[in-house]
């Protein structure tokens, strides 16, 4: 499952090259058309039927304009809601009206004030599906524990639920987790930004920018910063248990054996 994003579409067919590549770096998405000739009322009941049916999901893309908004206050799910282009300055008052946790991002368009933007994030650039994950991960560690290693931290952006549970992690340059393995749980890990390479059993693989790849339940694994630069990645867990003491480690730098 993984984290689970619903997505806002203003049409059929927009925005496909992110939703492939979203669903190919291992994130759940779930669809919602709102076509733009829908009555205000329209919107609002259509918005309240995909809250229901995305009850599940971990947080809202809004990629259908200021329609996208009528209902973000209704929801405690957090939202991330794309400026995709020039919009008027009736539709930046409404931005700027939205409650609830909705945060902004521009892309290709003019910089707007008194919008909550992510922390952390500008204008888009570089590797959308890229950008994204690393939007996604920026709005759902926020208000979350940021838990310190010696390697780097983490931060838990979906609670232990029934199947999964799901991290930030960030490792430093230089530094590597330990060679481990888990008895109860697979891990799917999805590369933020940074360069990894990554071990599975007998197996060594190097990860850049919305690569991923998975760790069966019960193989030995470890992942290295290969870079100058801070590794972030998503770990999705999966399984029926996921505290910490199912960790047992083979090899590790700093004497946790």
């Amino acid at each position: 499952m993984g984290i689970q994003v619903g997505i806002l579409l203003g049409e059929t067919g927009s925005h496909n090259d992110l939703v492939e590549g979203l669903k190919s770096a291992g994130i759940g998405v779930d669809i919602l058309v709102m076509p733009h000739d829908l009555s205000e009322e329209q919107s609002l009941a259509l918005g309240r039927s995909f809250l229901e049916s995305a009850a599940c999901c971990d947080l809202i893309h809004n990629l259908s304009g200021c329609r996208g908004l009528l209902f973000a206050s209704l929801s405690r799910i957090p939202s991330v809601s794309s400026i995709t282009g020039e919009i008027t300055d009736t539709e930046a008052l409404i931005c700027r009206a939205v409650s609830g946790p909705c945060f902004f991002v521009t892309e290709g368009a003019r910089e707007l004030a008194g919008l909550k933007t992510v922390p952390g994030i500008g204008r888009f650039h570089g590797d959308r599906v890229r950008f994204y994950l690393d939007v996604y991960s920026r709005v759902l560690a926020l208000g979350k524990q940021t838990e310190h290693r010696p390697w780097g931290n983490y931060e838990i952006l979906s609670e232990d639920r029934d199947d999964h549970k799901v991290k930030r992690i960030t490792v430093l340059p230089g530094k590597r987790l330990s060679l481990q393995y888990h008895g109860k749980r697979r891990e799917h890990w999805v590369i933020v930004s940074g360069r990894a390479t990554a071990t599975v059993g007998e197996r060594m693989v190097e990860l850049g920018p919305s690569e991923a790849i998975d760790i069966p339940c019960g193989a030995k694994h470890r992942i290295e910063n290969a870079g100058s630069q801070d590794l972030i990645f998503i770990e999705v867990q999966q399984g029926d248990y996921f505290g910490e003491d199912d960790i047992v480690r083979i090899e590790d730098d700093f004497g946790r054996i």
